[in-house]
C-alpha cells in the first residue's frame, strides 16, 4: 500500500470511530460500529450501529448509497459480521451491493467468527484490508471484547475523594457531596454508558440514592429511558428498606444476597420482589467472611447480558473488587478538599494488597472540570 492510500485508508477509518462513538452506552450486548461507502474519493454512504436490533452500521451507509456502491470501498471499524443474529449478516449485503473493496480497523474479537467474514468477501472476489488504528478501535470497544472473550462484564470502580483519600464523613445524617454540580454531570454520563451501577447495602441505606442516570439533554434523557439498566445492590441479609428511591427511578433493581434464610429474610425477599426487584442467591467468598462471592455475581451479570458495571464502591467494596482483581478500569474523581482523620472515611483504608508493596497502573486519561478533575486509569498486569 502506497502513503497515499494509507492516508485515504487512515482518514476514513478514524471516521468510521467517531461515527461508531455516537452509540456510546445504547449498543450493549453489540459492539459499537461505524461505517462509510466511499467511491471516487466520495462519501456517498454513511451510518452507525445505534442500537442492538437495528440495522448494522454497513447497512445503513450502503442504502444510503443504493445503486451508486457497486465498485465502491466500504470503511468499517471492526469486521462485518458473518452470523445471524437480530439482522441478517452484513456480508451479504456487502457482496450484493457491489462492493469491491472493504478495509475495517480491526477483526471481530469473537472467537467464534473472528476472520469468518473476511474469509467469506475474499472467497468472493472482494479485496480486504484490515489493522487501521486497531489499538483506538479496540479502546473503543473494550466493554465488547471483555465481554465476548471473558463471558465477564467489564468493571469500572469510579470514586469521588478528597486530595488525602477521603470520600466522606461517618455518622452525618444530611446527605453531602465532595464533587461539584457539573462533576457529577459527568458522573452521570459514565453511568448512562454503562449497563449497570453497583453499590453495597451499606450505601443504599445511609445514602438513599436514585442510581439512574439525570441527564439535561432532552433526547439523550429519552433514549436512556428506553436503554435496559441495572441498579445492583449487594446486600447479604437484604437489608435495604423497602421504600428506597432505587425502585422509583428507571432500570431494573437486581439483587443479590447469601444463600442463607430465616423466616425474616424470607419475608423481606417477598417484599423486596412484590416491589419489582429481582433478587439472586450468591455463596459467600471463600474466606469464611461474610462478603459475596463476586465471580459469581459477575458471572451472573454477563449471563443476563449485562456487558458493563459502574461499580461506586465503599471501603469495603472497593477493597474486594481490587483485592480480587475484579476491575478493568479506575476513575478517581479528585476533589479540592483536605478532611481531618476525625470521622472521615477513607477509601483505602480496609485495602489489603496481600503481601505487596504495591499496584500498578498506565495509560492515563484526565479531565478538568473546574476545580477538580478525573483521572482515569487501567490496571498495569504483572
Amino acid at each position: 500500500m502506497n502513503n497515499k492510500n494509507k492516508d485515504i485508508d487512515e482518514y476514513f477509518i478514524s471516521q468510521t470511530l467517531n461515527l461508531a462513538k455516537k452509540a456510546e452506552g445504547f449498543t450493549s450486548p453489540n459492539p459499537m460500529v461505524g461505517a462509510i461507502v466511499v467511491k471516487d474519493g466520495l462519501v456517498i454512504g454513511d451510518g452507525y450501529h445505534e442500537k442492538a436490533g437495528l440495522p448494522h452500521a454497513e447497512i445503513t451507509a450502503l442504502k444510503k448509497a443504493g445503486s451508486r456502491a457497486k465498485g465502491a470501498t466500504i470503511y468499517v471499524s471492526l469486521e462485518p459480521c458473518s452470523h445471524f443474529g437480530k439482522t441478517p449478516p452484513c456480508i451479504y449485503a456487502i457482496k450484493e451491493y457491489g462492493i469491491k473493496r472493504v478495509v475495517a480497523a480491526m477483526k471481530d474479537p469473537n472467537p467464534l467468527v473472528s476472520g469468518k467474514g473476511f474469509d467469506y468477501l475474499q472467497n468472493n472476489g472482494i479485496e480486504v484490508a484490515y489493522g487501521i488504528f486497531e489499538n483506538k478501535a479496540k479502546k473503543l470497544n473494550e466493554v465488547f471484547f471483555k465481554y465476548i472473550t471473558s463471558g465477564f462484564p467489564f468493571i469500572t470502580i469510579k470514586e469521588a475523594i478528597t486530595l488525602n483519600g477521603k470520600i466522606g464523613y461517618r455518622n452525618i445524617k444530611e446527605k453531602s457531596y465532595i464533587s461539584s454540580k457539573k462533576s457529577l454531570e459527568y458522573t452521570h454520563y459514565l453511568r448512562l454508558i454503562n449497563d449497570s451501577i453497583m453499590v453495597s447495602a451499606k450505601t443504599v441505606i445511609s445514602d438513599d440514592p436514585m442510581l439512574d442516570a439525570r441527564i439535561n439533554d432532552r433526547n439523550i434523557k429519552d433514549k436512556f429511558l428506553n436503554k435496559r439498566y441495572a441498579k445492583i445492590i449487594l446486600d447479604t441479609d437484604l437489608s435495604i428498606p423497602l421504600r428506597s428511591k432505587v425502585f422509583e427511578t428507571h432500570g431494573t433493581v437486581l439483587i443479590f444476597t447469601a444463600k442463607d434464610y430465616n423466616n425474616e429474610k424470607s419475608k423481606k425477599k417477598m417484599l423486596l420482589e412484590e416491589k419489582g426487584a429481582i433478587i439472586k442467591d450468591v455463596y459467600y467468598n471463600s474466606k469464611g467472611e461474610r462478603f459475596l462471592n463476586l465471580k459469581e455475581i459477575f458471572k451472573v451479570c454477563a449471563e443476563l447480558k449485562i456487558t458493563s458495571i459502574l461499580a461506586e464502591a465503599g471501603p469495603n467494596l472497593f477493597s474486594s473488587l481490587i483485592g480480587e482483581k475484579f476491575y478493568d478500569k479506575l476513575i478517581f474523581n479528585i476533589t479540592p478538599y483536605i478532611f481531618g482523620n476525625k470521622d472521615a472515611v477513607g477509601l483505602f483504608e480496609t485495602l489489603d494488597l496481600k503481601n505487596k508493596n504495591m499496584l500498578k497502573f498506565y495509560d492515563l486519561g484526565s479531565k478538568k472540570i473546574g476545580n477538580e478533575i478525573f483521572l482515569t486509569y487501567y490496571p498495569k498486569d504483572e
